[in-house]
Parts: structure tokens; sequence; C-alpha cells
């Protein structure tokens, strides 16, 4: 029996079972990783510090350094995956290192404690990341990677999306100890479904590129067959773009909440519309650049993320911004989805964890600087001037997108 046929035996809806199984060993984690969202703000006013710093700085510090460090491991560890070929052992690692850290949360005393976990916490995503997209990679073909990947996406994304409210709860009823220590229980449950169930990967005996892998090395004579990795870091930079979007608008919630008279519940309620037509219309999206082509569900997704952007800059009602929210929430889900999709069958056998590490790096790094933008530009430019700059951008990748060869 050939492997095409093996495979249609083992999946569901057109995918094979081993991603189903990848992505629920992992749900626990990201439900953990969820549970710590509101856990690490509320906890920091509880910390003695030795630097006078606001609580928001200490904050954005928080999360700032997290990212920062996250970036920083993803094409590093790729790139070690890549040269081992193995990846079992990275998704290993970075969950226990979740566990560890996530229990060391419940123990430490001061802030610049808690800053140096939320460093080490980076490094242990970033050590995780790559090997997790070179499994999806591996265990997809270029004929179901939108719907493998939305699925993926939204399988995972339903245990961060829950994990904030599971966490406020934890906190209040039974103290930030419990909440810290309920991270690393379901980062143990995540360790031990990975390690008895999750297979290894590697990069010989899959199918990658439907035209074949785009390598970078000179030919015969003397000419470029390919740019995979301009091409990928062009799609990266594409899911950069919705990090970016999505961090302008929550930096400028306050300037919101003024502009439209809007309460917090009302702007709560517009980020989690955002956040729930994200997660509900990934896999549709998925499936649909499997059937019209990454390519184009993409652009339109820059496109469509572009106009609502300017639009959501001169918006005068909290029903409006809901309403725009939403589907901005659909938009980044038809530029993310595909994007992933595309940079997967863009991506070569020896390089596929240093490719594909370039999407959450990009990700990483438009939830740093994504905040700075957002506040300097409507501070000192005024209130659209955030908007129009991120919109220019999606629509000049998009541009690129469509116009570069395939």
């Amino acid at each position: 029996m050939g492997m095409t046929d093996r495979m249609a035996e083992k999946s569901i809806f057109r995918i094979r079972h081993e991603l189903y199984v990848l992505t629920g060993s992992l749900f626990f984690g990201d439900f953990g990783t969820g549970i710590l969202m509101p856990l690490i703000p509320l906890y920091i006013k509880h910390l003695d510090a030795g630097m006078s710093l606001d609580l928001e700085i200490k904050s954005a510090l928080a999360f700032g350094v997290f990212g920062l460090f996250a970036a920083t491991s993803y094409p590093l560890m790729g790139r070690l995956s890549d040269r081992i070929d193995r990846r079992k052992p990275f998704v290993l690692a970075g969950l226990i290192g979740f566990m560890v850290l996530s229990a060391a949360c419940a123990i430490i005393d001061t802030f610049e404690q808690l800053l140096a976990i939320r460093v080490a916490q980076g490094v242990m995503v970033g050590v995780m990341g790559p090997s997790v997209l070179a499994m999806l990679t591996h265990v997809s073909t270029p004929d179901n990677r939108g719907r493998s990947m939305g699925v993926y996406s939204t399988i995972r994304g339903i245990g961060s999306a829950a994990g904030p409210a599971a966490g406020g709860v934890i906190s209040v009823v039974w103290g930030f100890g419990a909440g810290f220590y309920t991270c690393a229980v379901l980062g143990l449950i995540s360790i031990i479904l990975v390690g008895l169930f999750v297979k290894e990967t590697r990069s010989s005996g899959f199918a990658w590129s439907r035209t074949g892998c785009l390598s970078d090395q000179p030919d015969s004579a003397g000419s470029v067959n390919g740019t995979a990795n301009t091409d990928i870091r062009l799609l990266a930079s594409a899911a950069f773009t919705t990090m970016l979007a999505i961090m302008i608008i929550a930096t400028i919630l306050p300037l919101y909440e003024v502009r439209l008279g809007a309460s917090t519940a009302g702007l709560g309620i517009a980020l989690a519309a955002y956040f729930s037509a994200r997660l509900i219309f990934q896999t549709p999206m998925g499936m649909l650049s499997d059937m019209v082509g990454t390519r184009r569900v993409m652009v339109a997704g820059l496109g469509m993320s572009a106009l609502l952007l300017v639009w959501m800059a001169h918006i005068a009602t909290t029903p409006e911004f809901l309403v725009l929210m939403f589907a901005t929430g659909v938009a980044a889900a038809a530029v993310n989805t595909p994007a992933l999709a595309f940079g997967a069958d863009l991506s070569c056998p020896d390089m596929v964890g240093q490719q594909m590490s370039l999407f959450p790096m990009a990700s990483a790094i438009g939830m740093v600087v994504g905040p700075l933008i957002g506040g300097v530009f409507a501070s000192y430019l005024g209130f659209a001037s955030p908007f129009y700059l991120c919109a220019g951008l999606m629509v000049s990748i998009g541009v690129m997108v469509m116009t570069r060869g395939r």
C-alpha cells in the first residue's frame, strides 16, 4: 500500500490523525499559557521591586522581555532542530520549561525574579515553537495544508482564549499560587501526552511544495533557482502586520474610551469579538485557501484588513467599533492561516524548522513593536496615524505577495 493510501486511511476530514494527536496534546499547555495572561500583570502589584517604576511600565516590561527573547530564540532553535533533524525533544523541552517556570512563579518574592522568569519563558517558547510548526508541515500535504493549519490554530486557540477567564476565577477564589500551580499541572499533562502519543517526524519522506523546494542555491549555470527564504520572510511579514494591528488597537483603547464614550466592558466585548472571529474563521479560511489558492486568500485578507483599519480610525460609536473588530478578526484569519500554509509549501526539507520559525518570530516582534508604534504615533502624529501606517504596510505587502512568482 502506498503512502497516499495509508494517509487516506488515517485521515479525518482529509487531515491526518497525527495532526489531531499533536494539537490535542499541546492543548493543555496552551490552556495554561492562557491562564498566565491575566495572572502576570495582576501578580506584579503584590511583588516587591528594587526598581521604582509605575505598575504599567512593569507590566509592559514583563510582556516585552517575553516577546523579545522568544523572537530571538525562534530562528536559533529552528536552525538547531533542522541540523539534528529531530523535533520531539524540543517540544518536550519547551513544555518542561513551561511547567517548571510556572511553578516557580508561585514562590518568588520580587518583580526582578518575575522578570527573569519571563525571560526564561520566552526562551522556552522559542525552543518549542519552530519544532511544532515543522511537525505540522511534516504531517500535512500540499493539498490540505490550509485546513491543517486552520484546525491546528483553532484547537490551540480555544485553550488560549478560555485560559484568561479561568485564570481570573482561580486567582480570585484560590489565589495566585493556585493559578500558577494549575498552569504547571496542565503543562505536565501535555508533557505526558506528547511523550506517549506524539511520534517523531523527520524531513525525509514527506510531501513538500507543489512545485518542489525552492532552493536559494545557484544551479550549474550560476543562476539562482529560487528565493524560498525571501518569499517566506514576506509571508511572515504579513503575519506580523496582523499582530501589529491588534496591538496598536489594544494600546490605544483608553483613547477609544474617551472618543466613543465607551465603557470598559464595551471595549472588552469588542476585543473578545476580534479574537472570537479569528478563532471561528481560521479553519474555514484554511479550507478556502486549499480550494482557491493561499495567495489569493492572503491578499484579500490584507486588503480587507487595511480598509478596516482606515475605517477604524474614524469611527464614532461603540457598536461600530464592535462590528469592525469582528470583521478585523475575520480578515486576520484570512491572512495568518494561508500564510502558514503557503510558508509550509515553500519550506525546504533541511530548513523547515528555521524557515517556519519566522512566523512566530514575526508575531513576537509585532507584540513588542505594536504598543510602541501605537502609543508614540497616536501621541505625536495624531490618533489616526498608526492606523494609516499599518494599513499602508499591509497594502504594500499584499502587492508584493501578489506580484512575486511562486
